[in-house]
């Protein structure tokens, strides 16, 4: 995907939208056998999401994830299952933090991330930085 395409803010709602409305990851049952589990939930809203990692030889083989979730909360579910995918695991963490980071907006390398710079904005939108996390948060707690 081209950069200038992610630099379109029209692009970005369509392509949080694609991954909200036909998330690639997202799955209708509450345990697959092989696979570590973790949950993280909002207090504050309907976002709760359970990821599930399966990983072999300290690789990510595998992430699905199910619950409930606003746009936000499952799209970047949705694309960050997408990009770790075939990560070693070690690298996959540091990914995760960069990305918890930019959420948080601090200062990081950010043409790394492909797709998931479209939220790099949400921290301007203090109610949506837990939405942007929450589903990497449980990603990360299943990965440890």
């Amino acid at each position: 995907m081209k950069k200038n395409m992610l630099d379109n803010l029209d692009y970005r709602r369509e392509l949080i939208l694609e991954h909200y409305e036909n998330p690639n990851n997202k799955i209708e049952v509450k345990k697959i056998e092989g696979y570590k589990k973790a949950n993280i939930s909002s207090n504050s809203c309907i976002d709760n999401i359970t990821a599930f990692v399966k990983t072999k030889s300290n690789k990510i083989i595998d992430i699905k994830f199910n619950g409930l979730g606003c746009a936000i909360a499952t799209s970047s579910t949705d694309i960050m299952a997408n990009q770790l995918k075939g990560m070693d695991v070690k690298k996959a963490k540091n990914y995760i933090n960069s990305y918890l980071d930019m959420i948080d907006g601090k200062s990081i390398k950010k043409d790394k991330f492909n797709e998931l710079i479209i939220f790099e904005n949400v921290n301007r939108q203090m109610n949506r930085i837990k939405c942007a996390k929450i589903g990497i948060e449980a990603i990360k707690k299943a990965i440890e």
